[in-house]
């Protein structure tokens, strides 16, 4: 397949919703970046505490606990952040996704902040919904009026036309041209 027959489909697609598959792959790979990022701040810990002191280079022996409570903080805030800044998470970028409100604008601090923290509480369960919805809808999307759309471009929309239900979400495809 040619790039010029990749990128006639990547703006074939655009503004379509993902579905259960596609989603469910790409919270996987953000599950694992969010393992990631958790063990680089053990390291960083690792490597400050031998700078500083005199202690060994190991990594600090953490309870089970603390991971616990730790990664669904990690994850909350790589989520949000991601969302409100361009949308898209490492395993959306790699399927070429992007969260947006129904607008197809992206989405504000709160609003990723709160559907991170959803999404960190119930976020498979929740994303069982696609399976019965016509629009490709997790219960998240629902709560907080979100899509998870094809969009490869780099652009960032900030703003927009608000979306007939007829048009949900077609704001994103006007962005093609």
């Amino acid at each position: 397949m040619s790039a010029a027959d990749r990128r006639a489909r990547a703006i074939s697609v655009r503004g379509h919703r993902a579905g259960f598959l596609t989603r469910l792959v790409s919270g996987g790979i953000d599950l694992v970046v969010t393992a990631l990022i958790l063990f680089g701040v053990l390291v960083a810990f690792a490597i400050g505490r031998y700078l500083v002191g005199s202690a060994p280079l190991t990594l600090p022996r953490v309870h089970g606990l603390f991971t616990a409570a730790a990664y669904p903080v990690v994850e909350v805030l790589y989520l949000a952040t991601a969302w409100a800044t361009t949308g898209r998470t490492v395993g959306d970028q790699l399927f070429g996704l992007r969260v947006v409100r129904r607008s197809g604008t992206r989405l504000g601090k709160i609003q990723s902040l709160l559907r991170a923290v959803f999404c960190a509480m119930f976020g498979f369960v929740s994303m069982l919904w696609i399976l019965v919805s016509s629009k490709n809808n997790a219960v998240h999307d629902i709560v907080f009026r979100t899509a998870v759309v094809y969009d490869w471009s780099d652009a960032v929309r900030t703003s927009g036309r608000p979306a007939t239900p007829e048009s949900d979400v077609s704001a994103v495809e006007a962005t093609s041209a």
